[in-house]
């Protein structure tokens, strides 16, 4: 499965589902229209369900918190929890503003110390900087026990086709990560 936000990304998803299929994936990916619908369930559990369907999951992180928000939930981070807590083989990209975002807001504040608040726009949501820190385990205080915590930064198209590349192209290598008992 492919997890992302949609709007604004459309053609790059259809690429990333395109190569996943050239590597004879079947890929599930709401964009693409490869998810079962129920007609009866909201988006989100209609997403979530696929999450639980699938083998494997590719989250991809922007900017754009993305408009698959229900209340206080957001689609692409409900995906990315139940995937980790599911215990599915994961792998993330996430884009380099988010990275540059959280380096840079984490060293400025206020002179009186407080912290600067970002208002959402459609430029840059400061709500990605959470689920970046979700994958990161970054609420793991000990860098040392952190395991399945790898975020490949990207900016260009080309760079997420390489790493996906990488890391589904060998068959054997993905299998090998499916069969392992955690």
């Amino acid at each position: 499965m492919v997890g992302s936000t949609v709007y604004g990304f459309q053609d790059q998803l259809s690429q990333i589902v395109a190569q996943l299929q050239l590597l004879d994936y079947e890929v599930l990916n709401s964009h693409n229209g490869s998810i079962k619908v129920n007609p009866h369930l909201s988006n989100l559990d209609n997403s979530l369900n696929a999450v639980r369907e699938c083998d494997l999951f590719l989250g991809i992180i922007r900017p754009y918190y993305g408009t698959g928000n229900i209340g206080e939930k957001n689609i692409t981070f409900e995906e990315i929890k139940l995937a980790v807590n599911l215990k599915k083989p994961y792998w993330f990209l996430v884009h380099r503003d988010v990275v540059f975002a959280r380096l840079l807001f984490s060293k400025m504040k206020l002179k009186t110390g407080d912290k600067i608040i970002i208002e959402s726009n459609r430029f840059f949501d400061e709500r990605t900087i959470e689920i970046y820190e979700y994958v990161i385990k970054n609420h793991e205080p000990d860098l040392t026990l952190r395991n399945g915590n790898w975020a490949q930064e990207f900016y260009r198209l080309d760079e997420m086709m390489t790493y996906i590349t990488t890391q589904f192209s060998d068959m054997e290598f993905v299998e090998n990560i499916m069969n392992e008992k955690i």
